[in-house]
């Protein structure tokens, strides 16, 4: 079937990564609607990185901000997924490893290759997870930093529940957008369109807040990434109409 017969898909995850998945999905002929349900904001932050011999990265958004937040590229970094460590080779990082995956692979690949002195997380401020702290529960040194944060939106635009009630495809990223999403549906009165859409996540995690307030058609990515995410859009929604 041609791209005009696809269904519309609702972009969830937060700016600036929306308008950019939106862009990659109109180039797979989807029209995309951009839902994003939070904006992220850097802090001004100054690393002193004194001591610490892995940075750790688990969003492209961090890699920019460590970007931001440092001036030497020396430093070793290890990011959560390829996409993460594309955006630390565009910033200079000299030495940088991908764990291809999701928060368990990259603590496994840390925990291979353990270094002798700190680790270093930099994070968002309500990111699912605690890096460091399972780090130190392996008996690592680390600590993590606060880079960003996620002011989340007050409402969406109508376009987008008019969308939900014609059947569109609804992309979750991150446990967080899922639920962040759901309370705007809450405030809309959308639930109940909600709970019978087709929904793709990224991961069992990211689904899980949708799972329980009981959304039944919920397809998950083979892989955590972008790419295996739109893949499983094409699978459970590219050929329905």
């Amino acid at each position: 079937m041609g791209a005009a017969s696809r269904p519309c898909v609702l972009v969830t995850r937060a700016e600036p990564g929306a308008t950019r998945t939106c862009a990659a999905l109109s180039e797979r002929g989807f029209e995309a609607i951009n839902a994003a349900t939070a904006n992220l904001r850097a802090h001004p932050v100054t690393l002193d990185l004194e001591g610490v011999s892995l940075i750790a990265v688990t969003s492209p958004f961090g890699a920019s901000c460590l970007a931001n937040a440092i001036s030497d590229r020396s430093t070793p970094v290890i990011a959560v997924g390829d996409v993460t460590a594309a955006r630390l080779q565009e910033t200079g990082f000299e030495h940088v490893a991908s764990a291809s995956g999701d928060a368990g692979d990259l603590l496994a690949m840390i925990r291979e290759h353990a270094p002798n002195d700190e680790i270093l997380h930099v994070r968002g401020v309500d990111q699912t997870g605690d890096l460091s702290a399972d780090l130190k529960a392996h008996g690592l040194k680390a600590r993590s930093e606060i880079l960003y944060a996620a002011e989340p939106v007050a409402t969406l635009p109508d376009i987008v529940w008019q969308a939900l009630e014609a059947e569109a495809c609804v992309l979750i990223h991150s446990a967080k957008g899922a639920e962040r999403f759901w309370a705007l549906a809450q405030a809309a009165d959308q639930t109940e369109m909600l709970r019978a859409a087709p929904v793709i996540a990224l991961s069992q995690a990211a689904a899980e807040p949708l799972r329980r307030h009981g959304v039944s058609k919920l397809s998950i990515a083979a892989r955590p990434d972008e790419s295996a995410l739109f893949d499983a859009l094409e699978k459970q929604c590219g050929e329905t109409r």
